[in-house]
């Protein structure tokens, strides 16, 4: 922790989660038709953020870099059945990576790949030693 004049300045806290995103059309289909997220805003053509309760979620158009190649951002999304969760997503068309939910520390978990080649990773936590 930085010390300031009157306190202590807490720099771990996550404000934002970005995902950089190859084409805005068909990424924006992706979250909000397979993941049920709707747009809170739309700052231009190429930044759009999501509605999502504590952190928000902003898309980031740019084709100016080879995302395949950079998997730097991990989306955890929380399910509370994800049997249900894990068919609805393939019935929908998602690439789901899996043939099913695996065993993870916290519980069974799934990934899937959205449009730009970003992982986002579906987790049920029935652990409860966290």
């Amino acid at each position: 922790m930085t010390s300031f004049k009157g306190g202590i300045l807490l720099l771990n806290q996550v404000c934002v989660l970005t995902i950089k995103v190859k084409e805005m059309k068909e990424s924006l289909s992706f979250y909000t038709e397979v993941f049920d997220f709707t747009v809170s805003k739309k700052y231009s053509e190429k930044i759009v953020s999501l509605v999502h309760k504590n952190i928000p979620i902003v898309l980031e158009e740019d084709n100016s870099i080879n995302l395949s190649d950079s998997k730097s951002v991990l989306l955890g999304i929380s399910s509370k059945n994800i049997g249900h969760d894990f068919k609805l997503l393939k019935n929908r068309g998602a690439n789901v990576l899996f043939d099913e939910p695996e065993p993870c520390p916290p519980g069974l978990y799934f990934i899937v790949e959205d449009p730009s080649g970003n992982q986002l990773e579906v987790v049920e936590f029935t652990n409860e030693e966290q």
